[in-house]
């Protein structure tokens, strides 16, 4: 018999009570006491059994289902999970697959009812202790909160953690990052983006080497550890360390915050009135767009931007603002006319049939074989039928059966119609596509920006922007998701501003 084994240690060798080395060798040993078994296989992980999304299980049961091996062998149930549902679901894809499961140190069968039964409990009483350590753990750290000890994890930027001394120490050059940002927010009256923008000028970095964002800004600005006080699970508890700002100045700092959030409250900035942020994609650095008002003397004004270019400025990415209206008008625009042509969705309905028939051989015989089975499940719910009407069944058994069969052929006709739309004619419907075109012109006059955009994602794939002059949308057939371009490119200034490769 082929036999695969799996060790598991959550983080370090040192607090474990069996080492992956030791797992090894105790399974090594199994193995070779076994007379026919032979190790063909040896998987690896070094993370919580909390979750099944592991490279060494994933790994093992994939090689289950392909055949590698007869069996799997671990130390103990717990090595495989801690989780009584994750361990169910294990067991279940090592069963679909063919495959054995047994413990070296925990005698079951996992053929027979009682050995399964067993191996479950063993699963309950693992996940039993797994929250007993998360809950010692939760309680341990709240004492240390409460004493006004730093609680582990990576210091907030403007502090190190001395080990000797158990405290959070000034990082001076970081600390006087922090001091600037509290200054420049308060007596400046500066935003988090302005901020954000000036400490990118002068080539200041964050703790990971990374760019500042307002993002980053806002949770210095946010944090009571800088006043020499301690967060902790909504807690806010005072602590031993040096602050870097004064209290007042903190204080300052969070009513402006205050101030501010409530002044965004009323502005025109609503996410929902920009209608194609979710499509738009910029060709210069990747990212999406975002809405975002501009105020001037005529008041105010819509745009989409860049994501990068509204969070990291122009030397990110340069990527043009676009008017919302106009823009939105083009798209409605070429979106209509599409919808109204109709060819370009046949076109894409033809290719997307081609290559899933190509991909697909043996797609007629499959359906023959969901057809016959269907015939079968509903003879056997004629049978149960009968045999309840000659008194042959109690009422109890023959619903339920008839119930899980009922379930089966649900599925099995959508399976159905799944693959006699694939394997017929290479067509589109031209009622659908007039009335997503229909809904659409009716929702620009009379709907809200949500059904707006709802409609529009039902024929739209995404909308890539290289500049005000290049536009492209690209669609896809409703129930065929194969993305297809458009032949009308678009964009919101005059034609001769288009580059000598995208002439057409």
């Amino acid at each position: 018999m082929k036999i695969a084994t799996y060790c598991r240690i959550s983080t370090d060798e040192v607090r474990q009570p069996y080492s992956l080395d030791a797992q090894a060798d105790r399974l090594d040993s199994y193995v070779k006491s076994q007379d026919g078994w032979s190790l063909v296989h040896k998987y690896i992980d070094q993370k919580s059994g909390k979750g099944t999304d592991r490279p060494g299980l994933q790994q093992a049961l994939q090689e289950a289902r392909d055949g590698r091996y007869e069996l799997l062998l671990v130390y103990k149930v717990d090595r495989l999970s801690r989780s009584i549902s994750g361990l169910v679901r294990i067991l279940e894809d090592l069963n679909l697959a063919g495959v054995g499961f047994r413990s070296a140190s925990e005698p079951f069968d996992t053929s027979t009812a009682a050995g399964r039964m067993m191996v479950q409990l063993l699963g309950v009483f693992a996940e039993f202790e797994r929250e007993m350590i998360v809950e010692r753990t939760k309680m341990g750290l709240a004492k240390k909160a409460a004493k006004g000890e730093w609680t582990g994890g990576v210091p907030p930027f403007g502090y190190s953690y001395d080990i000797e001394s158990q405290l959070l120490l000034h990082d001076s050059d970081e600390a006087s990052v922090v001091r600037t940002i509290f200054e420049r927010y308060v007596a400046g009256a500066e935003g988090s983006m302005s901020i954000a923008r000036w400490l990118n000028e002068k080539a200041e970095l964050t703790r990971r080497g990374a760019k500042w964002t307002p993002k980053k800004v806002l949770e210095v600005l946010r944090n009571p550890t800088y006043i020499g006080s301690l967060p902790f699970r909504d807690t806010v508890y005072a602590a031993s360390h040096e602050p870097i700002v004064d209290e007042e100045l903190f204080n300052s700092a969070k009513q402006l915050l205050q101030d501010r959030r409530e002044l965004l409250g009323t502005r025109r900035n609503n996410s929902t009135d920009y209608v194609l942020t979710p499509f738009l994609k910029c060709t210069k650095c990747g990212h999406g767009f975002i809405g975002t008002v501009s105020h001037g003397k005529g008041g105010a004004y819509r745009y989409y931007a860049c994501f990068s270019r509204r969070r990291h400025g122009a030397t990110s990415c340069d990527q043009d603002w676009l008017p919302a209206e106009q823009l939105e008008e083009k798209i409605f625009e070429v979106v209509l006319a599409e919808l109204a042509d109709g060819s370009i969705f046949s076109e894409a309905a033809a290719r997307a049939k081609l290559e899933w028939q190509a991909q697909h051989a043996g797609a007629d015989s499959e359906l023959k074989r969901l057809q016959t089975k269907v015939r079968q499940r509903r003879a056997a719910i004629d049978r149960y039928l009968k045999s309840f009407e000659a008194g042959q069944l109690p009422e109890t058994v023959c619903s339920y059966r008839v119930r899980e069969i009922e379930a089966e052929l649900s599925i099995l006709e959508a399976e159905i119609a799944t693959l006699e739309f694939r394997l017929g004619p290479a067509s589109h419907s031209p009622s659908l596509l007039d009335d997503l075109r229909q809904g659409i012109a009716r929702s620009i006059r009379n709907g809200t920006p949500q059904q707006v955009k709802q409609l529009l994602a039902g024929v739209i794939d995404s909308i890539d922007v290289e500049s005000k002059a290049f536009i492209q949308p690209y669609y896809f057939l409703p129930g065929v998701r194969v993305v297809f371009p458009q032949r009308r490119r678009t964009g919101i200034e005059p034609a001769h501003r288009l580059s000598s490769a995208h002439q057409f």
